[in-house]
């Protein structure tokens, strides 16, 4: 679970486990000491910038924070997501995940894997389906999982149809010691000490995360900098995002978000949003897709029909207080449309989510930015 690699890794640091908040008086009392001759030569908040990247969940990963320690907190992160990919990347062969997929009836699942169940069902019960982390054999029947791109047009209703009666997270059960539970009551389990079993009522039934284990990722990881105490940072992981705060000279955190071309060589930005103390997530329908009748399907496939889905809505960014809820929401929003996410949107403002929507209307790309977010929109 990511509180015992969360300690692990403390312990790496702080081998004598003394509480926090000694641990650091007495760091920065040696770090006075010994560093005096190295910090006259450091007069910028600049200085103490520290970058870091590598490659996790089948993508890579890009980091900046500030730390008058100037700890290298790669190694701690490159754990903490390998740890993670253990767990819940379809990526990784043998990963919990992984061996839930080809099982018979579903097998044990860890604290990690939990977490994030329960994380997806808040996500699925209040899109009423439209992000359903089950829907993976349908994205794999229409060419869009992880086996080569299959751009075949001529699907079977049939086919569509058997393979929609696996899909339905809500169809799970969780079984500790002699209890069942419903998924609906996953909320009642402990999620940082159980490990319970997954049952699934089908063989064939999977479960990938990819919609919202990045943004959920990005947490841990901010979670893990915030616990020691470095709060000014900018973390990317597969374009899901969390910045702390603002950088030392009171700057914002600036992200670009693309202009919707399905040409990689064209890269544009529609707009730049700046960024404090705010998660952002962005999911889109112009690069995975094919033509078919003059209309455009994209990868994102509708768990209700097990269809892609064929609307106007080609990008959905969605800011939120934490990147996984940011991550799904971006997935049911493209599911369901724009109308549809702007009448959500009025409905359930307790969510706290605002977006920045792109969408074509009669051959014109048109754009909607939520009245709260204006003030840190830069449209292009």
């Amino acid at each position: 679970m990511i509180s015992v690699v969360k300690t692990d890794l403390t312990r790496l640091i702080n081998p004598f486990g003394l509480r926090q908040r000694d641990f650091y008086l007495i760091v920065n009392i040696l770090f006075f000491f010994t560093g005096c001759d190295q910090d006259l030569k450091k007069t910028k908040a600049e200085d103490f910038k520290i970058e870091i990247s590598g490659e996790a969940q089948g993508t890579t990963y890009s980091i900046a924070y500030y730390d008058l320690q100037e700890r290298d907190l790669k190694p701690n992160v490159d754990e903490i997501l390998d740890r993670i990919d253990q767990s819940v990347s379809t990526y990784r062969q043998g990963s919990v995940i992984d061996k839930w997929n080809h099982s018979q009836s579903g097998c044990m699942i860890d604290a990690l894997f939990l977490e994030l169940l329960l994380e997806s069902w808040k996500v699925y019960s209040v899109t009423n389906g439209a992000f359903d982390p089950t829907v993976k054999p349908l994205v794999s029947y229409w060419g869009f999982g992880p086996e080569k791109f299959d751009s075949q047009l001529d699907k079977e209703d049939s086919e569509i149809f058997g393979l929609c009666s696996l899909v339905g997270l809500d169809t799970l059960k969780i079984i500790r010691g002699r209890d069942t539970i419903k998924i609906n009551e996953i909320a009642k389990i402990d999620v940082e000490r159980d490990s319970v079993y997954l049952y699934k009522p089908v063989a064939e039934m999977e479960l990938d995360f990819n919609a919202i284990g990045q943004g959920w990722s990005v947490d841990k990881v901010a979670e893990y900098f915030r616990s020691l105490d470095v709060q000014v940072f900018f973390i990317e992981i597969g374009g899901e995002i969390v910045a702390g705060n603002a950088k030392p000279n009171g700057e914002l955190w600036r992200f670009g978000i693309d202009k919707p071309e399905s040409d990689l060589n064209k890269r544009q930005m529609q707009a730049i949003a700046r960024l404090r103390s705010r998660a952002i997530a962005t999911s889109g329908s112009y690069r995975k897709y094919y033509i078919k009748d003059g209309s455009k399907y994209s990868h994102t496939i509708d768990p209700q029909s097990g269809k892609p889905v064929n609307h106007g809505l080609l990008s959905a960014t969605v800011f939120s207080s934490t990147a996984t809820e940011a991550d799904a929401m971006a997935t049911a929003f493209m599911v369901i449309g724009k109308d549809s996410t702007l009448s959500f949107l009025s409905e359930n403002n307790y969510l706290g989510n605002h977006v920045y929507l792109i969408y074509d209307s009669a051959g014109i790309t048109k754009t909607f930015v939520s009245p709260q977010l204006r003030a840190i929109i830069e449209e292009q």
